[in-house]
């Protein structure tokens, strides 16, 4: 059994970098028109209509060459240092006849390098993630004259791309900016991808001390002393972020705040740590840690998801991670009746709604042409392949008869080459044979990435899926003046919030006579300055 369990993670152990990338902009709640989605087994099930492709003449060029400026896919960076090696682009170039001159960087010195090539205006062709990286906003990427503004392009040079990104209403709204202009290309997803990350539970152990699975505070605080009294759990409850986790709210959802902006109940903007909930998730964690249900050393989980040893050797019973990790936490340890579940942030009373956790996603991924791009038709024309019918195909699935094989009724299952490669883990194989779900923007099959996970594990879409949205708030764009002035007030109050925080669950602040100052203090960083800048924002974005 054993053995077959380290196989398991042999093939699992990449997944992480592939699905928080391919997952990792949370910008809106909407679905396109589905086309394929791979299934537990490395098929695909047709979920959909197929993109509504316009036609187009192959190649497109004739060796001729654009240049793009990306960050390395984490899983093909063990695997190749330039994409040109990977054999998706290879075939991409075969296909168009346009070459791409990579202009390729780490993802620890991207943001670096990013910065240091606007400031030095040597932009090539394409750009990757400015929508994330350039800090006054998609506007002033254009405005400040780097980037092309595509409003009046996209239509004629890229109709597979418009036909997507005006097929629903949500996509249309989170492709185009505040002041309505097409700033980049997003990658659009065949079908919303819900909650990938959230809370997780060791179900082994609940059986081992004749509970069911925890719904409220009282509940899970039973579960926890159980773990600790009865199991040996050193630490029952991981908290990460520091107990200050912007992912998904984890447990301070169940207070109907997060550690970051959101709505409140009457629908109006504000700071999740500056609410009267925040004072009541910190007062009941201040308890917990004193009853030692918290890992003692939860100030140095600075990370969005638990240390993978304290799963692995049973330190811990609950804490965040992703919907691809169980089955890895369970082939990876000694324990053979170790059993993970995904469970629902706790709630006060039963019957509670929650109203926070982690987005779903329709659309990701950017790709931006420079302003100074002398052959600017030929790279979009480029792109807009990549939203073609046969295009998408290429990007998500390989070539045909050697990644992948195709029913009479559309089914697309992967061959061993991807599902069961004997040099490469599932992870590697997809970001050497196929699109990296980091790089380029284009007609995005997240699904595919379920051919590798158990059943067991995808039903944590639909236990974190249970929990709704409402209170969370999509992207938002501020102008290049509202971004500054923004960052200025919040990174002062952040550090502020969450060392104090920190301070408050571990007892060194007493939050009975420490609340009122901290709020105060906050209030006096000009918090509202920064709510009014947000919901300015946010009202905009509901005007789009």
């Amino acid at each position: 059994m054993k053995n077959s369990k380290k196989a398991l993670a042999l093939l699992l152990t990449l997944m992480l970098a592939a699905s928080m990338v391919s997952c990792g902009n949370s910008s809106d709640n909407s679905s396109t028109g589905s086309s394929t989605g791979s299934t537990a087994e490395g098929e695909s099930s047709t979920a959909g209509g197929e993109p509504a492709s316009t036609e187009i003449t192959l190649p497109l060029a004739d060796g001729e060459s654009l240049s793009y400026f990306i960050s390395l896919d984490a899983n093909a960076s063990i695997v190749v240092d330039d994409y040109n090696d990977n054999e998706f682009f290879q075939a991409l170039e075969e296909k168009t006849g346009v070459h791409i001159d990579w202009m390729m960087n780490s993802s620890s010195d991207f943001v670096t390098n990013f910065n240091l090539m606007i400031a030095s205006n040597q932009i090539p062709d394409m750009v990757y993630g400015v929508a994330n990286y350039y800090s006054d906003g998609l506007d002033a990427s254009i405005d400040d004259g780097y980037f092309m503004d595509l409003t009046d392009k996209v239509a004629e040079y890229m109709p597979n791309y418009q036909s997507l990104r005006l097929a629903n209403p949500e996509v249309e709204i989170n492709t185009k900016t505040d002041s309505g202009r097409l700033a980049c290309v997003y990658a659009v997803y065949t079908e919303e991808q819900g909650p990938w990350y959230g809370m997780q539970m060791r179900k082994d152990w609940l059986d081992e001390l004749g509970m069911e699975v925890p719904t409220t505070f009282d509940e899970w605080e039973a579960a926890l002393t159980g773990f600790k009294d009865q199991l040996g759990a050193y630490a029952p409850l991981s908290l990460t972020f520091n107990g200050f986790d912007t992912m998904n709210g984890s447990l301070s959802a169940g207070y109907g705040v997060w550690a970051t902006w959101q709505l409140d109940e009457t629908g109006k903007v504000n700071w999740g740590p500056s609410m009267d909930g925040w004072r009541e998730y910190l007062t009941k964690m201040n308890d917990w840690f004193e009853k030692g249900l918290i890992d003692p050393d939860f100030m140095a989980q600075d990370a969005f998801m638990v240390d993978m040893t304290s799963v692995i050797t049973g330190k811990t019973g609950a804490w965040t991670s992703m919907y691809t990790m169980p089955s890895l936490y369970e082939a990876s340890s000694e324990d053979p009746d170790m059993y993970i579940v995904p469970v629902t942030s706790p709630v006060v009373n039963e019957g509670d709604e929650l109203h926070l956790r982690y987005r779903n996603v329709s659309t990701g991924i950017t790709t931006s042409v420079s302003a100074n791009c002398e052959n600017w038709e030929l790279a979009l024309r480029w792109l807009d392949y990549l939203f073609s019918e046969d295009g998408a195909r290429l990007a998500n699935y390989g070539v045909e008869g050697d990644t992948y094989t195709m029913a009479d009724d559309g089914t697309i299952t992967f061959t061993d080459k991807v599902l069961a490669n004997e040099e490469y883990s599932f992870s590697q194989a997809q970001a050497n044979f196929l699109m990296p779900p980091s790089s380029i923007a284009c007609y995005y099959d997240w699904t595919r990435e379920l051919a590798a996970v158990p059943e067991k594990d995808i039903e944590s879409y639909d236990v974190w899926s249970s929990a709704g949205q409402d209170w969370t708030l999509p992207t938002l764009s501020l102008t290049q003046e509202e971004s500054v002035e923004r960052a200025a007030i919040m990174t002062d109050i952040e550090t502020y919030a969450k060392e104090n925080s920190t301070q408050f669950i571990t007892g060194v602040l007493d939050i009975e006579t420490g609340w009122d100052e901290y709020i105060s203090t906050i209030q006096g960083m000009n918090l509202a300055r920064a709510i009014e800048i947000t919901q300015a924002a946010y009202d905009r974005y509901l005007e789009r």
